[in-house]
């Protein structure tokens, strides 16, 4: 029998096999809470282990009652050579309210092109997604995709490849799209296995991400690893501009004008960092200065990107216990209506915290003027209680 049809005929053996392990996975988690102690499996089967490998994968879980409507989560997607415990520790006190899910990758790397792993990585994202919002105690429309340097090419990937409308954001750290990913204008993924013998690593079948994710990149312009300005990498991979790569995720998702000037960054925070913001179709860019690695600005906005904790926000408006903000976003004013009979005390940070404005008003309705305030997420303080505004031109 000839090598190709055995090869053929043992692929689709091992994808049956697969799906029906998911399957009685799916059952048996369907309607229960997700704990430290939960076990997920999954297992995948490829001519590189034609026995299957069982993607090792930890959990933690904040303490306390979930919020209503259940946990965001954030899978967790670390870098070569990382591990799921690992990066668990590193971001637990940056997502202090999200669920936090982290595979480790077969022989620690994520197959995209080169690496030691010809596993099919988008598959078991794909798995996962579907495991996870089958827990009762999660949302599962706030499932969040966190990459960095090789795990942020597989976020890439789950951004180009995975249509699930629960995944809403995807950010990938210390590594923007590649050739193989991005070429001849448009997104691309792998028929089979990746070969990086084949051109563009056989990424070779034309892909149409879905447009309504918010998406953030941060790279660094003196990354030695993966460089900034697009070309040949230490990773054996050629990249793009890291500024044109979020320019055509923006382009993607809906946007019409044109890329946003390299010397146009707006700068933010102490490291100083660049913002690079198509804000009204939700692609962000952060540019800094970090090398292959993220610094405390950058830290800090992942954290509010991802909307982490107490902030709320709704696309029309949100009450919270008997307090009314709309529009929000917008591109000007917003209104505040309260009940109270006692004046109120307002506070307006910038997304590093930094106070931006603050009042005291005693009447039941207030407006705010953000007209003056660049695109951006801003955090309204209202005593005690915390509201996400964003605040974009064109709404």
């Amino acid at each position: 029998m000839p090598e190709k049809l055995l090869n053929y005929r043992l692929t689709i053996k091992l994808k049956l096999i697969t799906l029906l392990l998911f399957v009685i996975s799916f059952h048996f988690t369907n309607g229960q809470n997700i704990t430290n102690s939960t076990n997920i499996h999954i297992t995948k089967f490829w001519p590189q282990q034609p026995n299957g490998f069982t993607y090792p994968i930890h959990i933690h879980v904040p303490q306390g009652n979930p919020p209503l409507g259940g946990y965001p989560v954030a899978i967790l997607l670390h870098g070569n050579g990382g591990n799921g415990n690992q990066i668990i520790f590193n971001v637990k006190n940056t997502l202090e309210c999200h669920v936090l899910v982290a595979p480790t990758g077969y022989q620690n790397s994520w197959n995209i092109c080169s690496e030691n792993s010809d596993a099919p990585d988008t598959e078991m994202i794909y798995d996962l997604v579907n495991q996870l919002q089958s827990y009762s105690n999660i949302n599962s429309n706030k499932i969040r995709i966190l990459g960095f340097s090789n795990g942020a090419a597989l976020a890439n990937n789950v951004f180009i490849q995975n249509d699930n409308q629960g995944i809403d954001i995807i950010c990938s750290v210390i590594s923007q799209l590649n050739e193989p990913q991005y070429h001849l204008n448009s997104f691309w993924k792998s028929a089979n296995n990746t070969d990086p013998s084949l051109n563009y690593c056989g990424y070779n079948v034309q892909s149409y991400p879905t447009n309504n994710r918010k998406y953030l990149s941060i790279c660094n312009d003196n990354d030695m690893t993966i460089p900034y300005y697009g070309g040949q990498s230490a990773v054996g991979l050629n990249f793009i501009h890291a500024e044109e790569a979020a320019y055509s995720i923006a382009k993607n998702n809906g946007y019409l004008g044109p890329k946003i000037d390299s010397a146009a960054g707006f700068p933010l925070g102490l490291p100083v960092v660049f913002e690079y913001a198509y804000s009204s179709v939700g692609v962000f860019h952060i540019r800094g200065n970090a090398g292959h690695g993220i610094n405390i600005t950058q830290n800090n906005y992942i954290k509010n990107f991802l909307n982490d904790c107490n902030s709320v926000s709704n696309s029309d408006s949100k009450e919270l216990n008997q307090l009314l903000i709309y529009p929000n976003p917008t591109s000007s004013f917003i209104t505040i209506k309260h009940e109270s009979n006692l004046p109120l005390s307002f506070r307006l940070y910038d997304v590093f915290g930094r106070t931006i404005q603050k009042f005291k008003s005693k009447h039941y309705e207030t407006t705010l003027d953000l007209t003056k305030f660049n695109d951006s997420f801003y955090f309204l303080k209202i005593d005690e209680r915390i509201v996400k505004i964003a605040k974009y031109q064109g709404i």
